[in-house]
């Protein structure tokens, strides 16, 4: 999908933490002291095989996820043939500049309007009720968020495939959110924004 040049130009871009604070010390005590995010046996991250190939050569935090059960192991024959599951060191280990694509986003994710615009983040309502910032209150720092909206734009730039996801993903998000009616809460450069789930 992307090349390792094109990883590495996404991983320059954002690099802001998500809050002025640090979000772990909101799950973790909960959570035997890991962060949610950081906590493979909850969340397995998947990175690009190309982003996997240059985070290797960068620093021995990351290997391939090894699965220990027959849940696990389907997981791993889910993913799509340009992804591959793994897992870090753990939190104590972390190198920032080394972190993957999905551990800088989360739980952010690209929102799509009606007219197929990038017009800023929402979260990943998948971890509504796991992860504590997912429709909290907590103030999301703006430059997080004008980094994340650069890196998605030039992300899709190169991968229409990428773009076609989270299209599908958005709309999938109006038609739930239209059921239960809410409206979207989207965090753009203009700051934090309601989008409606119907075209007006």
């Amino acid at each position: 999908m992307y090349t390792e040049a094109q990883v590495a130009e996404l991983l320059k871009i954002l690099h802001a933490p998500v809050t002025d604070f640090d979000c772990g010390t909101l799950c973790a005590p909960t959570n035997d002291g890991i962060p949610l995010c950081c906590d493979k046996a909850a969340i397995v991250p998947v990175l690009y095989k190309t982003e996997y190939k240059l985070l290797r050569r960068r620093s021995r935090l990351w290997r391939s996820y090894r699965p220990t059960n027959a849940h696990q192991r389907e997981l791993m024959q889910d993913t799509r043939n340009c992804d591959r599951l793994c897992e870090c060191r753990g939190v104590e280990h972390c190198e920032r500049e080394n972190r993957s694509i999905v551990c800088r986003t989360f739980p952010f994710e690209p929102y799509l309007d009606h007219d197929d615009e990038l017009v800023g983040l929402v979260y990943n309502f998948d971890f509504e009720g796991l992860c504590p910032l997912v429709a909290s209150r907590h103030p999301i720092r703006q430059d997080y968020i004008d980094q994340a909206i650069s890196m998605w734009e030039l992300a899709f730039s190169w991968s229409e495939t990428e773009r076609d996801f989270y299209h599908d993903h958005s709309t999938t998000l109006r038609r739930s959110f239209g059921q239960k009616g809410r409206r979207i809460p989207v965090w753009s450069r203009q700051g934090r924004r309601w989008m409606p789930t119907r075209r007006r």
